[in-house]
């Protein structure tokens, strides 16, 4: 400090150079910073403040900036505390205070200290006052530490007065009551317990142990713990003695010698606890018992999922012993739950605090064990339990069970199968019997008006057999399309204008006392179907929609593009997705709930007998199920009937050509002497294309079946424009044919005839650029057709 002092610009102060100090001040300024008791001076009219090391300790953060400036500057928080002492030291009276309270900064934030001082007044050699001498010492620790005393002792009286247990003080060699708390009292039966020895308090304790421990521990300066002593007390006034459970320890006191004066008493009345531990054994014991008796397995994990506890049931299902399995988590003990539904239900019950239930087939072939487990798993603090049982019994009773549910449900759709057969089968008889009475009773007629000379009438009979032969492939193609089996040729369609290249044909067929409207929606998506049996759909529905208004009605034909989400998907039946809809309303009759129910079915009809086969709407519904796609009816009655026909969308441009109906209409009936391949093994069938393509004016090569077709095309020295081929030829069938000719010839064209073909051959893709199919019975202007189209096309 005295570097410091030394170094301070001391004529920047009131004081001035030291050396000019007044020979009182240099005097003190020695004798203060030859001490380390704190120390420090004020003088002159400024107040100026100079002290020494241990003064400054007090400063703390204050040094060494107070050094040299007015101490109420210096110590400017406490200002108000300073200025009415220092106003007495330079009035020339010495203060002194033991404890001065001050809230003081000196580190940066308020703190509480307290100080012991003395001011001294200093007297110039003219008798004035010039300053005051300090001595101080900071007593802060001292008060708070006396303060914390005071309050400890307080407190454990306190304590002991409010504490739980029960406390008593005793003394002498009688056990005098000095202090009992208010638990004690509450123990006593709050008996006057100060000034009286045990005995006297306690009478009824004579005999009882814990009067002759106090005995002990005086004699012997030993201290005695004791837990659930019983002990019989009086609790109140003419009561049964009442037994309460003690916890307590006696403690000696003794004096400065060691000898003991008396019994600290400290202690717990545990009874209720005891009692709660009695009923808790008790309740163990029946929760043993019962676990013992459970015939269902139980296990409890903890929140590790180690298994905790197992009963005996649960042993028995494992077969292990409990050493084996308690203490292991449950994978370590059953590793062929992992990652079964078991393990699932384990995890969720712990994270999600949810009861869970599972029946799960449980097999661990180490242990040759097949079991159906029905386990519940029920969350409990800190864990899991779960309750399993073997049903295995009732799994295998109940697969038998349902073995023979499906053994009865299969005879009886089979009965229901056979039923159907008949009815169909009955129902194409009815009808193939009737056309076949007609052309064979046309055909009868005409072999007698020939045989007669009288050709008048022959052509009005070779008219009626053709009708009733027309009407009997009409059918056939209807049963076809009912069990989508029909052959299709499925392309890129654009439905806008195929409805509207159907209008003319449409309105002929309605007639005059019915209106068409047709209405096609902007920016309709292209579908993939086979085009001419979307037209022969929908002259289907429009001879229905027709029919269903005798008294003339409108029509309406209407496009639309149709997103289909999932769930209207799922109550379709089709996937979901995107596709064109046309859909056919009427105001007509409409139709009730339960004539709904039925219309798909073939050969039901509402109309009467001889008027409709009851193949119509079958037929399109196989051929729009056919397509991947769907037919969805609405009606009511009186109001009129929609059917919408659901196709898929084809992500590409239609494919233009003409309409089959169109195309019957414009066939071309002579060709240009192009060669024509046919292959057919029916000879009839054969021969009656042959001739039909050279009366046409194509010249023509025949086969047998597929070999021979291959040796002419591999052979023929000339042009083969076109292969006709039957579909299902024996040996090498029609598809292995033209691509074996399509290898021969790339450039030859392929035209199919069939009269029924396998979902295999029916497949989209099947028909490539080059090929087409035509069924049987054809007529030959739809054959001329299609043969003149593909030969021109390309």
């Amino acid at each position: 400090m005295g570097a410091l002092m030394r170094a301070h610009d001391w004529p920047a102060t009131p004081l001035g150079s030291p050396a000019g100090w007044p020979k009182e001040l240099k005097a003190l300024v020695g004798v203060m910073l030859g001490s380390r008791q704190p120390m420090y001076i004020v003088w002159g009219p400024g107040h100026t403040l100079l002290y020494n090391d241990g003064f400054a300790e007090i400063l703390a953060r204050k040094h060494p900036a107070a050094l040299g400036r007015p101490v109420l500057e210096a110590w400017s928080e406490i200002r108000d505390h300073l200025l009415p002492l220092i106003e007495r030291a330079y009035a020339g009276e010495p203060v002194h205070i033991e404890d001065l309270a001050l809230t003081l900064e000196r580190r940066g934030y308020p703190e509480e200290a307290h100080f012991s001082f003395s001011y001294t007044p200093v007297r110039e050699e003219t008798g004035a006052v010039a300053g005051f001498f300090c001595l101080c010492t900071e007593i802060t620790s001292q008060v708070i530490a006396e303060r914390r005393l005071a309050a400890e002792t307080e407190r454990q009286r306190r304590l002991f007065e409010q504490a739980p247990g029960f406390i008593a003080i005793l003394s002498g060699p009688e056990h005098v009551f000095e202090f009992a708390n208010q638990a004690y009292m509450r123990l006593s039966g709050n008996r006057k317990l100060v000034g009286k020895t045990a005995l006297e308090v306690f009478p009824e304790a004579t005999g009882q142990a814990f009067l002759e421990w106090l005995d002990q521990v005086y004699a012997s300066g030993e201290r005695v713990v004791a837990h659930d002593v019983p002990v019989r007390l009086h609790r109140s006034a003419g009561a049964m003695p009442e037994i309460r459970f003690l916890n307590f320890i006696y403690e000696p006191v003794t004096d400065e010698a060691g000898r003991v004066t008396g019994i600290f008493v400290e202690g717990h009345d545990v009874t209720e606890t005891h009692q709660a531990q009695a009923a808790l054994a008790a309740s163990n014991a029946r929760y043993t018992s019962m676990l013992a008796a459970m015939s269902e397995g139980f296990v409890i994990l903890d929140q590790d999922f180690r298994i905790t506890e197992i009963n005996a049931e649960g042993l028995r299902l494992d077969g292990r012993p409990a050493r084996e399995i308690l203490g292991r988590t449950y994978w370590e003990v059953f590793p062929a739950t992992v990652g079964t539904p078991i393990e699932a239900a384990y995890r969720r019950a712990m994270s999600e605090r949810v009861p869970v239930e599972l029946e799960h087939r449980y097999v661990n072939q180490a242990k040759g064990l097949d079991l159906w487990l029905a386990l519940r798993f029920y969350p409990i603090p800190g864990g899991v339990a779960a309750f399993y049982r073997d049903i295995s019994d009732r799994k295998r009773a109940e697969a038998a069970q349902a073995q023979a549910l499906r053994q009865t449900e299969d005879a009886l759709r089979q009965a229901q199968k056979m039923e159907a057969v008949g009815q169909l089968t009955g129902g194409i008889a009815h009808d193939f019997n009737n056309l076949l009475t007609g052309i064979i009773g046309a055909l009868d007629l005409m072999q007698t008006r020939i045989s007669q000379g009288r050709m008048e009438t022959v052509g009005r009979y070779a008219n009626a057999a053709m009708d009733s032969a027309q009407r009997a492939a009409a059918l056939t193609h209807r049963l076809l399309a009912f069990s989508r089996r029909q052959p299709l040729a499925p392309k890129p369609v654009d439905a806008n204008d195929r409805v509207a290249s159907m209008e003319e044909l449409l309105r002929r067929t309605l007639g005059p006392l019915h209106a068409l409207e047709i209405v096609r929606a902007d920016g309709l998506w292209t579908t993939r179907c086979d085009p001419n049996q979307l037209e022969t759909a929908l002259l289907n529905l429009a001879i229905n929609a027709r029919d269903a208004m005798p008294d003339g009605g409108q029509l309406t034909i209407e496009t639309a593009n149709a997103e289909i989400d999932g769930a209207s998907a799922a109550s379709l039946g089709i996937t979901p997705g995107q596709y064109v809809a046309v859909s056919v309303a009427d105001t007509g009759t409409g139709m009730p709930p339960e004539v709904i129910a039925h219309v798909f079915e073939p050969f039901f009809t509402t109309k009467p007998e001889g008027q409709g086969t009851g193949l119509g709407l079958a037929m399109v519904y196989g051929f729009a199920k056919q397509s991947e796609g769907h037919l969805r009816i609405e009606s009511e009655v009186s109001k009129g009937t929609t059917i919408r026909l659901y196709l898929p969308r084809h992500h590409g441009a239609a494919v233009e050509e003409v309409s089959a109906t169109i195309a019957a209409q414009q066939a071309v009936r002579t060709g240009a002497g192009e060669t024509v391949l046919i292959v057919e093994d029916e000879p009839l069938i054969r021969d009656l294309i042959t001739e039909v393509l050279q009366d046409l004016g194509y010249r023509t090569l025949a086969a047998v079946d597929g070999r021979a077709a291959l040796k002419i095309l591999r052979s023929h020295q000339g042009r083969i424009d076109l292969l006709v081929t039957d579909l299902g030829l024996p040996g090498i069938n029609g598809r292995d044919l033209a691509e074996g000719a399509q290898q021969a010839r790339p450039d030859v064209k392929v035209l199919f005839i069939t009269g029924y073909a396998e979902n295999a051959a029916l497949a989209n893709g099947f028909l490539k650029p080059g090929m087409d199919l035509v069924t049987k019975p054809f007529a030959v202007d739809a054959l001329a057709a299609r043969i003149r189209s593909m030969i021109q096309g390309g």
